[in-house]
């Protein structure tokens, strides 16, 4: 990871994220489509420039060099740019790549304050396990798709103000309908919510083989299902239409910033997950 963690090579991207995020943001205030193709284009290299890094970490090191936080927050973040490049895509939605960057940018630069784990031979011999590596593959992949959703909430909260405000502007149709921004936000969460489910599964499974210390009050733990149960409600709610439109995007908007506590916070007082504090 000596590449991933130079100087130089970090604060390349943290430039390349906030020339986008300023590209995004004069888009976003005056409909420049020049900027916003610069700063899409910013965005790819990022995504490009992050690819190369994580495929040369795996050939130099392991997959094992990936599941601290510190790490995991790399992934995560090229997780969700891959995931909105993929939407942006298929379906033209010009904020997506303005929001997006946003959340992405915040979340990397987040890795600043998380201290280097440290690991002992014996602590990564009990760690190393395929099983492990699907746990925390199918959680990031729910962490992406969560957030995904979370973005389309706060599209849809920003969509919503304007209708009410009447203010009839660009922003209208360069945010999508609230139909479609709705629908996006049920489709990532129906995906997200059985990824979860499985990736704690078979945690519980891989933690009850590998460990011995395993407890099922472990803050990590805890959080965790607790973040899967506010998901499950909020599918639910959506099903059963006891919520919708902007409650249940704000809802959802509580959901997400749960789930990234949860992430950030928890791992400072578990007692297993040692491998990411």
């Amino acid at each position: 990871m000596e590449l991933l963690e130079s100087s130089f090579v970090y604060h390349l991207i943290i430039l390349l994220f906030a020339w986008s995020i300023v590209f995004s943001f004069i888009d976003f205030i005056d409909t420049n489509r020049l900027a916003s193709r610069v700063a899409f284009y910013l965005l790819a290299i990022v995504w490009g420039f992050s690819t190369v890094l994580m495929i040369y970490s795996v050939s130099q090191y392991s997959l094992f060099s990936f599941i601290t936080s510190r790490e995991g927050l790399y992934v995560y973040v090229w997780i969700i740019i891959s995931l909105s490049m993929i939407i942006n895509w298929l379906v033209k939605l010009d904020y997506l790549v303005f929001f997006t960057n946003v959340v992405s940018f915040l979340v990397f630069s987040l890795s600043i304050l998380i201290p280097k784990a440290g690991k002992t031979a014996t602590l990564v011999d009990q760690l190393k396990s395929e099983l492990l590596y699907v746990h925390i593959g199918l959680a990031f992949l729910a962490y992406g798709a969560f957030t995904l959703s979370f973005i389309f909430s706060v599209m849809y909260i920003f969509q919503y103000f304007l209708l009410k405000k009447k203010k009839w502007s660009n922003h209208l149709k360069k945010l999508g309908s609230l139909g479609k921004l709705e629908k996006m936000v049920n489709t990532f969460n129906l995906f997200g919510v059985p990824l979860m489910f499985t990736s704690l599964f078979l945690g519980v499974i891989w933690a009850s083989l590998r460990l011995h210390s395993f407890v099922w009050y472990d803050m990590k733990v805890l959080g965790s299902f607790f973040v899967l149960i506010m998901f499950s409600t909020f599918i639910y709610l959506k099903v059963s239409n006891r919520l919708y439109g902007k409650s249940l995007c704000l809802f959802n908007i509580c959901c997400f910033l749960v789930l990234f506590g949860n992430y950030v916070v928890s791992n400072l007082y578990s007692s297993f997950h040692l491998w990411s504090t």
